[in-house]
Order: structure tokens, then sequence, then C-alpha cells
């Protein structure tokens, strides 16, 4: 009897380490389809020359949502990202199986925001920075730090560094990322053309505090900064790239018009998801080449482009 009864321990152990899977997550720098480089030329939604020289941020709170809506987070875990090197960041082991969404904050969160900094030091995240990434004990980190130049010969300068409790936003992404027995890869890109996102960068903004320019850039990395790395978006390959697949309008007052330009693929179900990533409900497609959906309440919402069981695409909504 004793001999049996180690035997199913051993088992039980046995099937929890097999569930243990080591998560990574990576985020690529990207200025719209290239990848991001220093001093390089690019433009914003308002057909705005700019060159970003400096461009750092925390990530801090990350939450694993996985298995049927379980929530799991990363304690005690922070990223300090850098344009100058992509993230791989190994954020540990943990019971899934399948991943569903990816929760984080750009900044971090109190009481940590306002503690000492020295109590930190390298190569810690929260570490003192060179230039500076903290305010003072009251006003904590910035939580972005983002600078460069604009107008036609690049000669005004802007700097936005994003802080403050209040603005300490929490975003969900969704994707199961690559997945196999052992290990699942959450591979992200970020976008620092929208992180300029209806700002008029040709002014030359120098908002260093937290209701200006700089809450827009903690709002725009919030809303539209993050997505899937592409080809990896919810642990499949998407059939439907960028420039096959038109949303709009993004930000919508509600209603949304979705047009397919590949007429080689149909879109069978088009399905919502709140901010949190739960489902919400399925819209029925009659048209493939354009479609519309209506969204009464306002709010963060993903689309899902299906072809029966295959992800065509996966889109962030903003409903104003």
């Amino acid at each position: 009897m004793k001999k049996f009864i180690i035997s199913l321990v051993f088992i039980a152990l046995a099937m929890s380490l097999h569930a243990q899977k080591k998560v990574t997550l990576t985020i690529a720098h990207k200025l719209g389809a290239n990848n991001f480089a220093f001093n390089q030329s690019s433009v914003n939604d308002l057909n705005q020359n700019f060159k970003i020289t400096r461009i750092d941020y925390y990530i801090s709170n990350i939450k694993l949502v996985h298995d049927g809506g379980k929530v799991t987070l990363v304690p005690n875990h922070y990223i300090f990202a850098n344009g100058s090197k992509n993230v791989n960041d190994e954020l540990g082991t943990f019971d899934i199986k399948l991943l569903e969404s990816i929760k984080f904050s750009v900044g971090v969160e109190a009481p940590t925001n306002n503690n000492d900094p020295s109590i930190w030091t390298a190569p810690h995240p929260l570490a003192p920075k060179s230039p500076s990434m903290h305010w003072g004990w009251s006003a904590g980190y910035r939580f972005v730090a983002i600078e460069g130049s604009a107008g036609t010969n690049f000669n005004t300068n802007f700097q936005m560094h994003g802080l403050e409790n209040a603005n300490y936003f929490e975003q969900t992404i969704i994707t199961t990322g690559t997945n196999n027995a052992s290990a699942i890869t959450i591979n992200l890109d970020a976008d620092y053309n929208k992180a300029l996102k209806g700002i008029n960068i040709n002014a030359g903004p120098i908002d260093h505090g937290v209701n200006a320019a700089d809450l827009t850039v903690l709002k725009n990395f919030r809303d539209y900064v993050f997505a899937p790395g592409a080809g990896i978006a919810n642990g499949v390959k998407e059939l439907l790239n960028k420039n096959e697949v038109l949303i709009y309008p993004n930000p919508s007052n509600g209603l949304v018009k979705i047009n397919i330009l590949n007429q080689n693929i149909s879109v069978t179900e088009i399905q919502l998801f709140d901010i949190t990533g739960r489902f919400l409900e399925t819209f029925a497609v009659t048209e493939n080449t354009e479609m519309s959906i209506n969204l009464d309440h306002k709010g963060i919402y993903f689309l899902r482009l299906l072809n029966n069981e295959t992800i065509l695409a996966n889109q962030k909504l903003v409903i104003e």
C-alpha cells in the first residue's frame, strides 16, 4: 500500500512538472513596417516628418491569461525597454497549457513608483539610468521618455516624458504565442510611429508631466503601440497581412467597416472580444468584400476575422 501511494505521488508530480512551461516575451522595435533605428526618418498620422533620438520605457505588472480565462501574475518582474535593443525577456516557468492573452502596464506601479530609486542596483531594471528615468520620490519614474526632432528640416525638437500613478494604464494583447510542449514565446511588435499618433510634433512639444502631449503618448502606448508580432499572432501565421484587410475608421464612433482586399480569401465569421480578452459575440458575414458592424458602447475591443476555424487577422479597435 505504501509503495502504491508513493507511486501515485510520483505520477502526480510528473503530471504537474509536465504542465510547466518556460514563457519568454520578445518585443521588436518598429517604425511602421520597418525595423526601428535611431535618427531614422518617418512620418506620423498627421503627415509630419520626425526622427526619434530617444525611446525608453518600463513594462510591469505582467499577467498571463490562459486555459479558459485563468490569470497568472508574473511576480515582481520589470522590463526596461530601450530602442537600441529588442526585448528578449524570460518571464519564468508557469503551469500553462494554452495562452490566450498577455496583460501589462507601461510604467511602474505604486508604491514602488514612489520609492527611493537608489534601493535598486544594476542590473535591476529599476536601477538609476543615464539619462535619468526618475523625477524624484514623489513624482516617481518616467513611464515613457520619447525625444526627437521634427519639421521639414528636422530643426524642431520635441520631448515627451509621461509619468504619474494615475496614468499607469493596463492593456491586453490577444495572442497564444508560439507554443510547444515545454515553452511559450510571446512575440510583440512595438510601433513607435503610433506613439506619436495625433500629436502635433511640428510645434515642438516639450512636456515633462501628466496632462499634455506626454499623456497622449501614454494613451497611445496603451491603445496603439503594441501588437502581436508579424506572422505569430494567436500562434499561427495570419493569412491576411496589414495591406490586405482594411478596418476603419479606427477609432470609431460605433460604426466600423471591414474591407477584404485579397479576393482569394473569404471571411466566414467575425468574433468580438473585450479589453480583457473575454469573448463577447459573433457577427454573421453576408458580403465578403465589404462588411460592417455597429458597437454601442465606448471602449477598446479586439476583432478576429476567421475562415471557418482559420484565423485570418486580428485587430485592436477603439470605440469613442
